[in-house]
């Protein structure tokens, strides 16, 4: 059987894919060719009717991530393709880098890196910044990395926990120690720092919109590790020039890489790392693993751990 893998995944499955399989790597001039490819694990690359079209023998797309917006995932049900994601794999890491960016943006780091060894004194007074300490935290979704950062913050920096998922009751936020809030304009007016952990779709496309940003308290940080389209970017840089916000971070853009006429780019309380959220090496291995471990059950004739519907 055959895999292609058209972007980079860690050597630990890389091997692993090769004890099982000819495996085409994005090495190769070939790779978004399918046509003789059983399997294909992809990244960021788009994966539409077309290609399937062109791959008769394809059984499963494994994403190596969580996010599925790049997968035609109707025209991989019409045509028998199994599609696959890793929705506990990178978790950790996202989660963690939403509070390194939230305690960046508190703490103005972006703004005294790119003014290092222009000051003639130490402390300047507009680099002092805010705790986190006892404030709220507003979770955009309440999946497993919009959880798993309420309680980085909450157990280490004591923060309350609010939240904002429509696909979760009010008996269930209590039992996770969330207060929810039904409008995602209240979820802003509440809480001091808000993080976006939820799928894009056409449901979430600008659903942090300039309501929900001008219903901010006045001071309040932002953070986006999810996807770039979430968030209405020209809202957003409205909501930073000239409040509520006092600062954002984001690791997603709706346009990847951002070029540098980005308007967002240009603020001093704007943050943002390219695409970085899952790039440690466990979170890595992990996605990868498991994404070959998917397509080896389904080309086994197993049923897959995290199908995609």
């Amino acid at each position: 059987m055959k895999i292609y893998i058209p972007e980079p995944i860690h050597e630990r499955p890389l091997a692993m894919a090769r004890e099982h399989a000819q495996v085409v790597t994005w090495e190769d001039p070939g790779v978004m060719d399918w046509t003789d490819a059983d399997a294909v694990i992809v990244r960021t690359t788009k994966v539409t009717r077309e290609r399937m079209l062109a791959a008769p023998k394809l059984k499963i797309v494994a994403k190596h991530g969580m996010g599925t917006d790049n997968i035609d995932i109707p025209a991989a049900a019409e045509l028998g393709v199994t599609v696959t994601n890793t929705p506990t794999a990178n978790t950790e890491s996202v989660a963690e880098l939403a509070v390194t960016l939230a305690l960046a943006c508190a703490r103005k780091i972006g703004q005294a890196v790119r003014t290092e060894g222009t000051y003639d004194h130490i402390s300047p007074r507009e680099l002092s910044g805010t705790e986190l300490q006892g404030k709220t935290v507003g979770l955009i979704g309440l999946g497993k990395i919009g959880y798993r950062t309420g309680c980085i913050l909450r157990d280490g920096f004591g923060m309350a926990m609010a939240g904002y998922d429509p696909f979760v009751t009010a008996e269930r936020a209590q039992e996770l120690g969330v207060t929810k809030y039904e409008t995602l304009p209240e979820l802003f007016a509440n809480a001091d720092v808000l993080t976006v952990s939820v799928p894009l779709t056409e449901g979430t496309r600008h659903l942090v919109n300039a309501q929900a940003l001008q219903s901010a308290r006045k001071g309040a940080i932002l953070v986006n590790t999810a996807r770039g389209g979430i968030v209405d970017e020209d809202a957003l840089y409205a909501a930073l020039k000239d409040g509520p916000l006092a600062a954002a971070a984001m690791d997603v853009f709706a346009s990847e890489p951002p070029t540098k006429d980005n308007p967002l780019l240009t603020l001093d309380n704007f943050i943002s790392t390219p695409h970085i959220g899952a790039a440690t090496e466990e979170a890595l291995i992990r996605m990868g693993t498991t994404a070959v471990e998917e397509i080896l059950r389904v080309l086994g004739g197993q049923p897959p751990r995290y199908p995609v519907r």
